[in-house]
């Protein structure tokens, strides 16, 4: 576990999703609201992870009391500042312990990091309350960009982690069969699935692009939900 909080401070040192000059991410956490907000219960809340606290900042006002549990303390102080009306944990989501269920937990660009997903979402499943969701969003390695990846080389496979996933410490990305089944294999059940944005280029191509232009393609994406950039999965505890 030390050696993860280490990888965890050596991926903040180079990534922050503040930064819409830097990184892409900065507009893609504002499609996340827009997708998970219609399923927020919205009581207490639960975000696991939070880079700077770009998503922290957009989403903390739908909740009626919101947490973080962040294994960065360099994220951790920079969020902390940025969203003092959160309450901030600094310690590995493998060793948190609540002291209160939540009505949601945030999944968002978090299980493509861990060394064991299923486990990291069955530990979950005791933190929510009754009738409570948990809202995941993964990279989908089914996106249309990696089909272009692949035709242009870069990649060899869909499969394969990019220059980009190694630089902000992903181990793995999903399609929608693989993500529908570690979710179930942890106990849960879905109950909503979309596709997130889109996405024909790499981010640093698509640096400067117009947060319309952006939220068209997402729009047009879901028809093309299995293509998209990202994967939204909604779900329950099972039975």
């Amino acid at each position: 576990m030390d050696a993860e909080t280490q990888r965890l401070e050596d991926v903040a040192h180079r990534y922050d999703p503040s930064n819409p000059e830097e990184e892409f991410d900065y507009f893609t956490k504002r499609l996340h609201v827009d997708v998970i907000s219609p399923w927020l219960h919205g009581d207490r809340v639960l975000e696991m992870g939070c880079a700077t606290g770009e998503l922290t900042s957009l989403m903390v006002d739908l909740a009626g009391a919101y947490e973080v549990v962040e294994g960065s303390p360099q994220n951790v102080a920079v969020a902390a500042a940025r969203v003092p009306q959160a309450t901030f944990h600094t310690t590995l989501w493998e060793e948190f312990e609540p002291a209160e269920p939540y009505s949601d937990i945030l999944h968002v660009c978090a299980l493509e990091h861990v060394i064991d997903p299923v486990e990291v979402l069955a530990g979950a499943r005791r933190w929510l309350r009754p009738g409570g969701r948990l809202h995941v969003v993964v990279p989908n390695s089914e996106s249309l960009h990696r089909f272009v990846g692949v035709e242009m080389g870069v990649l060899s496979t869909r499969k394969d982690l990019s220059e980009s996933d190694h630089r902000i410490g992903h181990r793995r990305v999903y399609d929608i069969d693989e993500l529908r089944a570690d979710i179930a294999a942890a106990g849960y059940s879905v109950v909503h699935w979309q596709g997130i944005f889109l996405k024909v280029l790499s981010n640093r191509q698509m640096l400067g692009w117009d947060l319309d232009l952006i939220r068209s393609l997402h729009a047009v994406g879901q028809r093309f939900p299995a293509h998209c950039a990202e994967l939204y999965v909604v779900a329950e505890v099972a039975g």
